[in-house]
């Protein structure tokens, strides 16, 4: 999931640390020696604590915010944590419902369906989520209906293989309704299963010989071909930003204000995703630039043969075993369903 984060740290101190970083992901206090010792049973004194957390300190993994207060994890605690502690909590049968929910409803597009799942994400984390569309020329034709709606116009319609439909009124005078029918098959046995970018590419000469025989309607479509299978490029959808208000580390107007224009920014936002991360498995992204003081759990999901990718943004303090289990099941669901595998098997 994430690299391997290598420092020499005491059965004891892993202890201590485990407890501390736990205890200030659910509160977003520092925590001190007593609570650690009580958590321990008393087994380690409050005193023993206070040393083994400064060793901690002294490696870099624990940072006290003034000499009376307990400690506060760092960045490389955190990623030493996600290396080598953290184990992802399973999501539970009500969240698994509302996330399924999504797909159950119907959508008519791509951009719908990034909504749907970007809300669910956001109330489901708590956190701001963040949907990355794929490129729309990575959309793989299913099939083109040719509907005659006047003696003059058809309606073209194309089906992609998620079962998303896109319909241009054209011109076609002059073509029988039997020819066009006819036109249509041919126009599937060529195209189907292509990327819509792909279509645009070789469209002409992979019909050139219907041109003879529907030359009218097929002259057009060449023709058009570029605004017919162009779709809208890859768009960034956030959501949840209400709910980082209530946390108390977002208090500090300058780190809240770090966040809002990150998340107002599709540019910014990019920047922070690995391109690298496969399908359905999760990288974490933690104080790096752009996003200091932040984080990110961040997934890809497959859509032909592009990606899009999903996550959620906001302090480090996050509940990450919840979010990398609920931020790769969503994302495995959104590829399964984007295959066209489960369109087929609805219908």
């Amino acid at each position: 999931m994430n690299e391997t984060v290598n420092i020499e740290i005491s059965q004891r101190g892993k202890q201590i640390l485990r407890i501390v970083i736990e205890e200030h992901i659910r509160t977003g206090r520092p925590v001190g020696s007593r609570f650690v010792s009580k958590k321990l049973g008393g087994a380690i004194s409050p005193a023993t604590v206070r040393n083994v957390m400064q060793d901690l300190e002294e490696v870099g993994l624990l940072w006290q915010p003034h000499t009376s207060a307990g400690r506060v994890p760092t960045a490389l605690a955190l990623r030493y944590y996600l290396a080598n502690m953290m184990k992802p909590k399973k999501l539970t049968l009500a969240e698994k419902k509302k996330i399924e929910q999504v797909f159950l409803n119907d959508f008519t597009d791509i951009l719908q369906l990034m909504e749907n799942v970007g809300r669910v994400l956001a109330a489901l984390s708590n956190e701001i989520s963040v949907i990355v569309s794929p490129g729309g020329e990575d959309m793989i034709l299913h099939k083109i209906e040719l509907i005659p709606i006047s003696s003059k116009n058809v309606v073209l319609v194309l089906v992609t293989r998620t079962g998303m439909t896109r319909s241009i009124v054209m011109e076609c005078s002059g073509i029988e309704p039997r020819k066009l029918e006819e036109f249509g098959q041919r126009l599937n046995e060529r195209l189907a299963g292509l990327t819509f970018s792909e279509i645009k590419k070789t469209i002409r000469e992979r019909i050139a010989d219907l041109q003879r025989i529907y030359s009218s309607f097929s002259s057009k479509l060449v023709q058009s071909a570029k605004e017919i299978f162009s779709v809208e490029d890859e768009v960034t959808a956030v959501f949840g930003r209400e709910n980082i208000i209530k946390k108390p580390e977002f208090s500090d107007q300058r780190q809240l204000s770090q966040l809002m224009s990150i998340c107002e920014s599709d540019e910014l936002l990019i920047k922070c995703i690995p391109s690298d991360v496969p399908p359905g498995q999760v990288e974490i992204v933690i104080d790096s630039p752009p996003i200091e003081q932040l984080a990110m759990v961040v997934s890809s999901y497959s859509f032909g043969y592009g990606r899009g990718f999903l996550g959620v943004v906001g302090s480090r303090r996050m509940n990450y075993p919840k979010l990398v289990e609920l931020v790769s099941y969503t994302a495995n669901r959104i590829s399964h369903l984007l295959s066209g595998e489960e369109i087929e098997e609805r219908g």
